[in-house]
């Protein structure tokens, strides 16, 4: 009788982790949303005259001196949204408001300046393609000044998320890196650029319900450049 009440023990007790399993995974559900709504609503406050301009402006893309202007906070603020996303991937506890802080003030000057070489790409870009509209070079040089952008864009992204990857590493040698992988794994700037390409124009479109939006779309992002430089580790060690 005792070892029919044990073997009763031993059959509901895989009944009594299933309660404790789904306990688990819905705290960790909860806790990703919520790590992803505060890095929403911490982009916003890290980049309040951008999102002001946004909000206000008929058309921000009219006036994209002003816009380009005020996104030059964007790069540092994307360090500290990528610092959340580095914790909540490898299991730490997120702590948001913390690991967006730290983030943003250990990496965010390096990130500000990464920022400001693509800003200023872009703005080249976008000057000689407000100069060229109209003229026969237009449709000459149109693809190859957006794909000038693009590739500013994904650099940046990508040197970003190394930054916070491998904080001991030096600058130089992770933009470096970054733009190696901009072009040598081209598939993955296209991915990240159709991801950051959706989250602004769910910004521009809707600033309030899309300021919602980026945050879950930049942790794809991240999660990209993570692999990106993963598999090129690998390669390199195994090459070497």
């Amino acid at each position: 009788m005792s070892a029919e009440a044990l073997g009763g023990r031993d059959a509901r007790s895989p009944r009594r982790g299933i309660p404790r399993l789904r306990q688990e995974s819905m705290e960790s559900m909860f806790g990703y949303a919520y790590a992803i709504l505060m890095t929403d609503l911490l982009l916003v406050l890290a980049n309040l005259p951008l999102a002001a301009l946004l909000f206000a402006a008929r058309d921000a893309l009219q006036a994209w001196p002003t816009t380009l202007l005020a996104s030059l906070t964007l790069a540092p603020s994307l360090a500290g949204a990528f610092e959340v996303f580095r914790r909540l991937r490898s299991e730490e506890p997120a702590r948001p408001f913390t690991a967006f802080w730290h983030g943003y003030r250990r990496r965010g000057a390096a990130a500000g300046l990464i920022g400001l070489a693509a800003g200023a790409v872009v703005g080249f870009v976008l000057y000689d393609g407000a100069i060229l509209t109209g003229t026969l070079w237009a449709p000459l040089a149109a693809p190859a000044l957006a794909l000038a952008a693009a590739w500013a864009l994904a650099t940046c992204s990508t040197a970003v998320a190394g930054l916070v990857l491998y904080p001991r590493a030096s600058t130089r040698a992770i933009l470096k890196a970054a733009i190696y992988l901009s072009v040598r794994r081209w598939y993955f700037s296209v991915f990240a650029l159709a991801l950051m390409g959706i989250a602004a124009a769910a910004v521009i479109v809707q600033p309030v319900l899309g300021a919602l939006v980026p945050a879950l779309l930049l942790y794809a992002v991240f999660a990209n450049a993570d692999f990106a430089f993963r598999r090129a580790l690998e390669q390199g060690a195994v090459s070497a």
